[in-house]
């Protein structure tokens, strides 16, 4: 069945842990207003994709193991523009949500393994403050193939799918878009067979906030979901308590209110009961500072409805100072008991009432009856919080400003002609930008942000090149740019950009220092985080030091000089190395035999940062260049090729068949063979007649040629 959990400040990130046996890692696309790249490239993707590698200890180890996973998983965050002008690793996604007079402000992470699929829904953006400091709110939705559930599946993938149609440049065919709308279409495909778990006691949905792009999409109200779900359990519901740390902007009355108020049982007294942020003095008969509108006070009576009015814990369980940004909403009918939990502040925006509505991603959680188990861990879930007596009599101070943790608040914003920027990796570098040209400032610069600002494009530059909406710029440098700067009347703005083609970019240079037997025993480890950290402390210097000084020579029992295997040591015997070959390469055909989930998967297996085509160059290279171990080298060839085409694919549920992976395959086999045929040829009179005529069949084999 599916588990469900829910946690308030608890260890927000190990929820990008995979469970056990969750298999490999397909893709996340996850959501957030406010945003820190550097906890989403190292601590959420470091733990979705199981890296064990310290990233501010073992920083190459980290990059690599980083790098090397990446390009076959799909990973990008959908940002609210505001914030989306952020330097990040072109091996994942920054998509820009731009919402007219209203914030991306949903939450929701979408995490997918081969075996398992996970849905956050959080009140925490994806920020230091959010993951580490905050007292936030979230649960998580884990689907299986034994234990599923396609409705609320579905509802979070159509979600997210609404969110892309936001995106600018969406139009112009952005190739982060196509990339999160692939991922969006693989999930699909991979839960095809899986089967519905059985009831369960507490029913949930997702629900959202969402502004409306056309009939075909209309606008959503989480207060509305809410509400109608509800409903649907019997009745309206009788009494409501809220927690928010934000609201509107103060005012005779509340609209929002009104409209949870309007929308509750009738006939009876209404019970509403509102937890504010309060300004604490040190003197307990102070008088207390409620950051909230009085309106939230004043609005139900115009309801028959009785209002308490709570405030906001400072501190956490454990006595922590942490400032409170959860938004939970409780309901109460005659015959349930519900919770919404989420992203939606008690706002009209927030909640989709009137005309201006954020993206807002919530759960719902309904359980029959008031008093049954699974009622009282709702109840569980609040702290406890003080009551305001005399609430009319405090100081009543307004909301507090909603900037949300934003450590860097943007003053400016990119104006909406600036649609997207693409770096193409390659032989033939460039930078393409795509414009709304009538959106356009009558005047602006755009500068490239390497370890200093190089000028790119201007004004006068675009007109020149005929004032297209689509623009392609020679880049000379190897490494791409960091992000863009956009300059326009005393204003400025960072435009980030994303990657053509993933598969293209430059490996890192470090790679270069690994040998063809590095290079297969990572790729056929059962544990590539361990080999990865192994490989990085032979390279000596710094990376030795994160071994923690461990010296093979004291650790051992038999002092150096002393030990008879040292001066004829087995594994540089010629047999021992056939034979340690022998089963790596084993280890690896495992490997490639495993299911693929998608032919970029598939493509970054064979000819990735480290693929079977990447091995197999090195092994032609040290090949030719052994001075006189050809012979040797030829025949680890040729058992590398005879390892290819025993290659037997093993097909799951959700993966490329057999008739999509092996056409593929054969052809890149056949590829591979003719390559290492033309490379050594003409080396051919540097061994045995026999001996090349063994490795000439071999590759006629690989190639589909008979004798």
């Amino acid at each position: 069945m599916s588990k469900r959990k829910s946690a308030i400040s608890g260890a927000m990130l190990d929820l990008w842990r995979p469970p056990q046996h969750a298999g490999d890692a397909i893709g996340c696309l996850a959501t957030t207003f406010t945003f820190h790249p550097g906890l989403f490239d190292e601590q959420c993707l470091g733990r979705f994709l199981e890296i064990e590698s310290e990233p501010d200890r073992e920083d190459l180890a980290f990059l690599l193991e980083r790098e090397s996973r990446l390009g076959g998983v799909y990973a990008g965050v959908l940002v609210d523009h505001r914030q989306a002008g952020v330097e990040h690793s072109l091996r994942w996604d920054v998509l820009r949500v731009r919402l007219r007079n209203a914030k991306q402000h949903a939450k929701l992470s979408l995490l997918v393994w081969r075996d398992h699929i996970r849905i956050i829904v959080a009140s925490a953006n994806l920020t230091e403050s959010g993951y580490r400091v905050n007292q936030e709110v979230a649960a998580t939705i884990d689907l299986g193939p034994e234990s599923f559930d396609r409705e609320i599946l579905m509802q979070g993938i159509t979600f997210l799918r609404s969110l892309l149609a936001f995106v600018p440049g969406e139009t112009e065919q952005a190739p982060e878009v196509h990339r999160a709308g692939k991922f969006l279409k693989d999930t699909e495909t991979l839960v095809q067979n899986w089967r519905p778990g059985r009831h369960r006691a507490i029913r949930q949905q997702l629900v959202f906030t969402l502004p409306g792009i056309d009939p075909d999409q209309p606008s959503r109200s989480s207060l509305e979901d809410m509400i109608n779900t509800c409903r649907r359990r019997g009745s309206s519901p009788n009494s409501a308590l809220i927690a928010s740390p934000f609201f509107d902007l103060d005012g005779k009355s509340s609209p929002v209110t009104a409209a949870l108020c309007k929308s509750m049982a009738r006939g009876i007294t209404r019970r509403l009961s509102f937890c504010v942020p309060a300004i604490r003095d040190d003197d307990p008969a102070a008088i207390p500072r409620l950051a909230a509108p009085k309106a939230l006070l004043e609005t139900p009576k115009t309801y028959q409805a009785d209002v308490t009015v709570k405030m906001l814990p400072q501190l956490d369980r454990d006595k922590n100072r942490r400032a409170w940004h959860a938004k939970m909403i409780a309901l109460q009918g005659n015959s349930y008991s519900a919770l919404m939990i989420g992203s939606s502040n008690f706002t009209c925006a927030g909640m989709g009432v009137g005309p201006y509505r954020n993206a807002e991603a919530n759960l719902l959680s309904i359980v029959d009856g008031s008093t049954s188990h699974e009622s009282r861990q709702f109840d569980a879930l609040w702290p406890d919080m003080d009551q305001v007596i005399e609430p009319q009599s405090v100081e009543w101070m307004g909301p507090q400003p909603e900037f949300e943790e934003e450590e860097h608040a943007v003053t400016h914003v990119l104006p909406s002609g600036f649609l997207s920027a693409t770096y193409r990796a390659g032989e033939k570098r460039q930078i393409i930008l795509r414009f709304s040209t009538e959106r356009l400032p009558e005047e602006w610069e755009i500068y490239a942000c390497t370890p200093t600002e190089r000028k790119l494009l201007s004004t006068a530059e675009w007109h020149d090149l005929g004032s297209r909406s689509s623009i392609e710029l020679a880049w000379a440098e190897a490494q791409p740019p960091h992000r863009l700067l956009v300059k326009w009347s005393g204003e400025e703005a960072f435009w980030p950009i994303n990657v053509e083609d993933i598969r293209a970019l430059p490996p890192p240079a470090e790679i270069e220092g690994m040998t063809a037997d590095d290079m297969l025993m990572i790729l056929a480890a059962a544990d590539p985080s361990a080999a990865f950290r192994t490989w990085t402390h032979k390279l000596g210097g710094k990376q030795q030091q994160l071994a923690g000084d461990f010296d093979n020579d004291l650790d051992s029992a038999t002092p150096a000089e002393l030990d008879p295997l040292r001066r004829h040591d087995l594994y540089t015997t010629f047999l021992h190395r056939v034979r340690r070959r022998a089963r790596v390469l084993a280890q690896l055909r495992e490997k490639l035999e495993r299911p693929v989930y998608g032919r970029q998967a598939l493509d970054w297996r064979l000819r990735g940062l480290l693929g079977v085509q990447p091995l197999a160059d090195r092994f032609v290279r040290e090949v030719v260049n052994a001075d006189g171990f050809v012979a040797e080298g030829l025949l680890t060839l040729a058992d590398f090729l005879i390892m290819l085409r025993e290659v037997k694919y093993q097909p799951a549920s959700g993966s490329l068949t057999e008739a999509e992976f092996n056409p593929e395959y054969q052809s890149f086999l056949a590829a591979i063979a003719s390559d290492m045929w033309t490379r050594l040829l003409p080396h051919q009179h540097t061994v045995a007649a026999d001996l090349f005529g063994f490795w000439k069949r071999v590759v006629k084999t690989c190639c589909g040629q008979s004798d």
